[in-house]
């Protein structure tokens, strides 16, 4: 390599680089066991009909089931949320008590085909998510 070249690859037109945000360090945050998330409480809540955590087919969440599968872990958490909700008459426990009369006959429809999933899946997709929220804050309040 000669003088030249060496001279002509030291210097680049290249503009001077950005300047980068400052590293951080990645931060964990834990919300508890996964299974106390989706079970509720300490995982030793019953269901209000007396069945264990997070409930069984023959209980509540008939609509939840058909929609995700009965051991699909928005089924197992919507059950476990509805009847802790219903049992301290939480806003909403009316509309649950409706869902206990209503919701098995509605389900069979589901999975039968003669309602769509479509109409139920965005409110179940919502009542998910405020569960989740729900029992996430419950466990942030339980640790402090």
């Amino acid at each position: 390599m000669t003088e030249t070249d060496m001279s002509h690859n030291d210097q680049t037109n290249d503009p001077a680089p950005e300047s980068k945000k400052p590293y951080a360090t990645p931060r964990v945050v834990s919300y508890g066991h996964v299974k106390d998330i989706i079970q509720g409480g300490g995982g030793m809540k019953n269901d209000s009909l007396g069945t264990p955590p997070g409930g069984n087919s023959k209980t509540n969440c008939w609509i939840a089931e058909a929609l995700y599968g009965e051991h699909d872990p928005r089924t197992l958490l919507l059950r476990a949320w509805l009847a802790d909700a219903y049992d301290r008459r939480r806003s909403g426990w009316m509309f649950i008590a409706l869902y206990r009369k209503y919701g098995r006959g509605t389900a069979h429809l589901i999975q039968r085909g003669y309602l769509p999933q479509q109409l139920f899946r965005p409110l179940f997709d919502a009542l998910v998510e405020k569960a989740l929220d729900d029992s996430a804050c419950a466990l942030v309040a339980a640790r402090r």
